[in-house]
C-alpha cells in the first residue's frame, strides 16, 4: 500500500485523489472515500481502480465516464429547464417566465410535484433557466425522474438542448423552430422547453443558494432498490 499523504502535500487533483483514497484517519475514512469517488466521477476517472503514481486509474472510456457522472445527482432532486427567457425588455435586461407561469406550463404538460425557481443574473436579467426542486424522498425522486423522462422522450432532453442552445438568448430565438413553436389552434407562439435531471456536472448552472442547500447523492441508491 502506498504511504498516506498529508493534506499539506496536495498540489493537484491527482494528489487530492491519492490523499482521499489512502487517508489513514479512521474517523473520517468514509467521508474521504466518498470524496475520492466524487472527484473521480467529476474528472471522468475510474473510481473502482486504486490510484497510484502511474495514473492508470485516469484511463476510462468517455461513454463510461458520462454514465458515472449521470448517476451522481443534486439532492434533493432538481430538474433544470431551459429556454424560459422571452427576450430583452425596455431596459435592455433579459426577461423570462416567472415561477407562477412556469408552474402553469409544466402542469399543462401533466407534470407536478416540483417547485419552480427562475434564475436571474447579477444585472437582474433572466438567465433562461428555471430549476424545479422536488421533495427529498421516494416520491420526490419519482416525480423528478418522470419530468426528466418526459423531456427525454420528446427529444427535449440534455443532448437535444446541447444541439439547439443559442450562444446568447435573444428575440431572434422566435425564428428558430427548435426554440419556439406556434400553437396550431390559437396561433400563439410558445417557447419549447428542454429539461433534464440535475447532476454533479450541472453545479455551475444553479444559483449559490441552491448549492448551499443541496448535496450530491448516487441515483443508484434510490433506483436500485425499487
Amino acid at each position: 500500500m502506498l504511504k498516506h499523504r498529508s493534506s499539506k502535500d496536495v498540489q493537484d487533483t491527482h494528489d487530492l485523489v491519492m490523499h482521499t483514497y489512502y487517508s489513514d484517519d479512521a474517523s473520517s475514512r468514509v467521508h474521504h472515500l466518498g470524496l475520492h469517488k466524487a472527484l473521480c466521477v467529476l474528472m471522468g476517472w475510474n473510481f473502482s481502480k486504486a490510484p497510484d503514481h502511474s495514473k492508470a486509474y485516469q484511463n476510462l472510456p468517455a461513454e463510461v465516464a458520462a454514465v458515472n457522472q449521470d448517476q451522481l445527482i443534486i439532492w434533493p432532486p432538481h430538474v433544470i429547464v431551459h429556454n424560459t427567457s422571452t427576450g430583452k425588455g425596455k431596459e435592455g435586461r433579459m426577461e423570462g417566465f416567472g415561477n407562477k407561469r412556469m408552474d402553469n406550463r409544466v402542469r399543462e404538460l401533466g407534470l407536478t410535484g416540483g417547485k419552480p425557481k427562475s434564475l436571474y443574473g447579477r444585472d437582474g436579467g433572466h438567465l433562461g433557466i428555471t430549476l424545479f426542486k422536488f421533495a427529498g424522498d421516494d416520491s420526490g425522486i419519482r416525480d423528478a425522474m418522470r419530468m426528466a423522462e418526459y423531456f427525454e422522450k420528446t427529444n427535449r432532453g440534455r443532448k437535444s438542448w446541447a444541439r439547439v442552445q443559442p450562444p446568447i438568448p435573444s428575440k431572434d430565438d422566435e425564428k428558430h423552430h427548435s426554440l419556439v413553436e406556434v400553437d396550431g389552434r390559437t396561433g400563439e407562439k410558445k417557447r419549447i422547453l428542454y429539461g433534464y435531471l440535475a447532476t454533479i456536472t450541472d453545479l455551475d448552472k444553479v444559483d449559490s443558494e441552491t448549492k448551499k442547500k443541496t448535496t450530491i447523492e448516487s441515483l443508484r441508491e434510490f433506483t436500485g432498490s425499487k
